[in-house]
């Protein structure tokens, strides 16, 4: 069982879920109807993208309450882990997106609800990390990017809902209450995509987090020597 969630084998089945997903979406999931087409087909990447993007930003989230009722460092590396890779996940949401956004009305960016609040998430998640650049202490740099960490998800939800809120936004609602809106063959490709997508996130979390400790180890062993 442990070597099913290793971070290689992690690797492989997001690898796996990916390639599927992505040829479910070319070649099993019919075009669009609308003026979109072919081109609608990046939606099959770029809403998982977006998905794990927020659930990175919202493990950080657990993490950061979980250091501050533990002080336990591990908690503020896997927050730190976290909003990297939530902020990585959301650079690959802004080029996908606006590759669609083109496609879909027109323009490159327009400053529509879930547009607007993605990027002021992302805004936020960067002062986190400029935030931790510029404290040197350990305990106090972790606290004080727990809290930060805890403010700037605020706007997380806010992002995901955006355009069930506000309607006369430009972002279609793709699953709400009443169901998905899609047929079976394009639900299929989209939740295949939307696991390999998780599993990325998880092997990429499962990595960071090994090479974070690593670097402790090194630190400690510098200062050991160094007396």
């Amino acid at each position: 069982m442990k070597q099913l969630v290793s971070a290689p084998a992690l690797f492989a089945e997001a690898g796996i879920c990916l390639v599927v997903g992505l040829l479910l979406a070319f070649l099993y999931a019919p075009v669009d109807a609308s003026s979109m087409g072919f081109s609608q087909k990046i939606f099959f990447y770029h809403a998982p993208i977006a998905e794990t993007a927020l659930v990175a930003f919202g493990i950080a989230f657990v993490a950061a309450i979980a250091y501050l009722r533990t002080q336990d460092l591990k908690w503020d590396r896997l927050g730190l882990v976290c909003v990297r890779l939530g902020l990585l996940f959301s650079l690959m949401v802004m080029i996908t997106g606006m590759i669609w956004g083109k496609a879909a009305w027109g323009v490159w960016w327009a400053w529509e609800p879930r547009l607007t609040t993605f990027l002021l998430v992302c805004f936020l998640y960067i002062a986190y990390l400029v935030l931790r650049s510029v404290v040197e202490e350990e305990q106090r740099r972790a606290t004080y990017a727990a809290v930060f960490a805890i403010i700037a998800f605020i706007d997380v939800p806010m992002t995901f809902f955006a355009t069930r809120f506000l309607p006369e936004g430009l972002h279609p609602v793709v699953i709400s209450a009443g169901g998905s809106g899609m047929e079976g063959s394009m639900l299929v490709s989209f939740l295949i995509s939307m696991l390999g997508m998780t599993l990325l996130l998880v092997a990429l979390i499962r990595r960071d987090l090994t090479v974070e400790d690593l670097k402790d180890r090194v630190a400690d062993l510098k200062h050991t020597i160094g007396g």
